[in-house]
C-alpha cells in the first residue's frame, strides 16, 4: 500500500483519519493497528522478522538504562547491533557477497559453480527500520532520551506508517514528547493536507513524467546513444531522483502534521548547493545526520590526522553507497562523494571562493548529476556508454529514437523552475510577502484541490510507478 494509490487515497486514509478523530483517548493503539496494518499489506510475512527484532531491542534498552554495569551496557547495545546489521546483512548483502566470492574463485581459476546462487527476498524499509532501531539504542547509552514508556510507544515509533518505507530517518528521542502528548489542530492539518498533495503532485506529475524519458535513454543501447539523448536522460534522471525521493518525504511530513506530529525537514534545496559538504547538508538531511552521528563521529571524526580524517568520510561514504544497494554501482557512487567530500575540505573550499556563486551551484549539480548516471545504471557498461556519450558529441550514432511527449516536455521545465526559481533576486522578497498574505491559506487549499484533481487524473490513466528509494 503506497502513498499513490487508491486503495491509500480513498480508503486507508480517510477511514483511519475519521477514527483518529472520533477515538482521541486511543490514538497511540489505532495508529499502531494501522501502521502494523500498512506494513503487513505490502510483507505479510517480514512483519514477524520486524516485530521480533523491536522485541529485542525495547528489552535491550531498559536494560542499557536498568545496568550500572558498564560490560553489561556495552554488551546490550552490542547485542541489538550486531542482531540488527545481521538482519541487513543477510536480506540485503548476502546474495551480493556470495556472488562477489563466487566471481573472485572464477578469476583464480577455481570452481565458481560450488558456490550457490542465493535469491533472497528483500524486506520493504529494511534499512530505514534497522537504522532508526540502532539510533534508539545508541542514543539510551550516550544518556541522550529516555527508554520508551512501553512496549506499544516503541513500536510505533518503529512502524509509525508515514515514515516508515523511506525515511525521513527519526530519532526516538526526537519525538518521544510527541508520541505521549499531541494535539490535533486544525491548522495542523490544514497545513499537513496541503504538505502531503504538494508532495504527491511532485511525484505523480513530476518525477513519474520525467521517469519515462530517463527510463528510455538508459535502455538505449551504445550505437543509439547520441550526445543529447545522454544529456537529456541525465537531467530526466536527475530531476526524476530528487522530486521522487523529496515528495514520498513532503507527503511523510505532511502525514505527521495531520496526525499532530512534527517531523524535521529532509530536503533543503538540494541543488542549490555550490560544493559537495553543501549538497550533504541540504539532501536525505536526515541520512547525513545519520551518518556524521553514528558513524563518522564515533570513527574519530576530524580529531585525529589529516589522513584519517579523510580516511573517515571515505569510509562512511562507501558504506552509504552500499546502504542504498548491494551492487558494485552504488559502492562506486559512495566512492565518487567520498572523494568529491575529501576535495573539499582539501582545497576546494578554499579555492571555489573565486568563482561566482552561479559557476559554483552549475558545476556542483553538474558533478551530482553525473554520479547519478553510476547510480542510475545496472551495471559499470551502461554508465560508461552514457558517460562517454555525454563527452564525445562527435561520436557517430544512429538518432536515438527517443520521444520527448509534451507533458514530458512540461514535466522537465516545471521542474527546473521549482528547482532553480529561488536564484532569482526578487525571490526573498516574493516568499515573503507570500507568507504574509492574508489569502494564503484558503489559497494553497483551492490550489491543491486543483492539484488532487490533477493527480487522480494521472492516477487513473497512467501505469502504477513505485518510489525509487524502496529497494533500498
Amino acid at each position: 500500500m503506497l502513498f499513490n494509490s487508491a486503495i491509500f487515497l480513498f480508503a486507508f486514509l480517510p477511514g483511519l483519519f475519521a477514527l483518529y478523530l472520533a477515538w482521541p483517548s486511543r490514538r497511540n493503539l489505532l495508529l499502531l493497528a494501522a501502521s502494523l496494518a500498512f506494513y503487513a499489506w505490502a510483507e505479510p510475512v517480514f512483519i514477524f522478522w520486524a516485530l521480533g527484532s523491536a522485541l529485542l531491542d525495547y528489552f535491550l534498552g531498559h536494560a542499557i538504562v536498568r545496568s550500572t554495569s558498564e560490560r553489561v551496557r556495552r554488551g546490550c547495545v552490542a547485542i541489538g547491533a550486531i542482531a540488527n546489521l545481521g538482519l541487513l546483512g543477510w536480506f540485503k548483502y548476502a546474495g551480493f557477497t556470495l556472488g562477489a566470492v563466487s566471481s573472485l574463485a572464477g578469476w583464480l581459476g577455481a570452481d565458481s559453480s560450488r558456490f550457490p546462487v542465493l535469491r533472497i527476498a528483500l524486506p520493504i524499509a529494511v534499512s530505514f527500520i534497522v537504522f532508526e532501531k540502532i539510533t534508539y539504542l545508541v542514543d539510551l547509552y550516550r544518556g541522550n532520551g529516555r527508554p520508551a514508556p512501553n512496549l506499544r510507544s516503541y513500536l510505533l515509533y518503529v512502524f509509525l506508517f508515514p515514515k516508515l518505507l523511506a525515511g525521513p530517518i527519526i530519532r526516538y528521542c526526537d519525538i518521544e514528547s510527541q508520541l505521549t502528548q499531541r494535539a490535533v489542530v486544525f491548522s495542523d492539518v490544514r497545513e499537513g493536507l496541503v504538505r502531503f498533495l504538494y508532495g504527491l503532485g511532485k511525484k505523480v506529475l513530476l518525477a513519474d513524467h520525467v521517469a519515462k524519458l530517463a527510463d528510455a535513454v538508459f535502455a538505449l543501447p551504445a550505437g543509439r546513444l547520441d550526445a543529447s539523448a545522454a544529456w537529456l536522460g541525465m537531467l530526466a534522471f536527475s530531476l526524476q531522483i530528487y522530486f521522487d525521493f523529496s515528495g514520498y518525504s513532503d507527503m511523510a511530513i505532511g502525514l505527521c502534521r495531520m496526525l499532530g506530529f512534527r517531523l524535521r525537514e529532509n530536503f533543503r534545496m538540494p541543488y542549490l548547493a555550490e560544493n559537495f559538504t553543501d549538497f550533504w547538508r541540504r539532501w536525505h538531511i536526515s541520512l547525513s545526520t545519520w551518518i556524521r552521528e553514528y558513524l563518522y563521529l564515533p570513527l574519530g571524526g576530524n580529531r585525529g590526522s589529516t589522513a584519517r580524517t579523510y580516511g573517515n568520510l571515505c569510509l562512511c561514504f562507501v558504506l552509504s553507497g552500499l546502504w542504498h544497494g548491494a551492487a558494485w554501482t552504488f559502492l562506486a557512487w559512495g566512492v565518487f562523494h567520498g572523494i568529491m567530500l575529501t576535495a573539499d575540505r582539501a582545497f576546494w573550499l578554499r579555492w571555489q571562493q573565486r568563482l561566482p556563486r552561479l559557476a559554483r551551484i552549475a558545476l556542483t549539480f553538474l558533478l551530482v548529476s553525473l554520479s547519478w548516471v553510476v547510480f542510475r545504471a545496472a551495471d559499470f557498461a551502461s554508465a560508461g556508454r552514457l558517460l562517454v556519450a555525454l563527452v564525445t558529441p562527435w561520436r557517430p550514432a544512429q538518432p536515438a529514437v527517443v520521444w520527448c511527449s509534451p507533458d514530458v516536455t512540461a514535466a522537465l521545465t516545471i521542474g527546473l523552475v521549482l528547482i532553480f526559481a529561488p536564484l532569482l533576486s526578487p525571490w526573498p522578497e516574493f516568499v515573503e510577502r507570500y507568507r504574509r498574505w492574508s489569502w494564503r491559506p484558503e489559497f494553497e487549499l483551492a490550489a491543491c484541490l486543483v492539484l488532487l484533481c490533477c493527480v487522480l487524473g494521472k492516477i487513473a490513466t497512467d501505469s502504477f510507478h513505485a518510489f525509487l528509494y524502496f529497494r533500498f
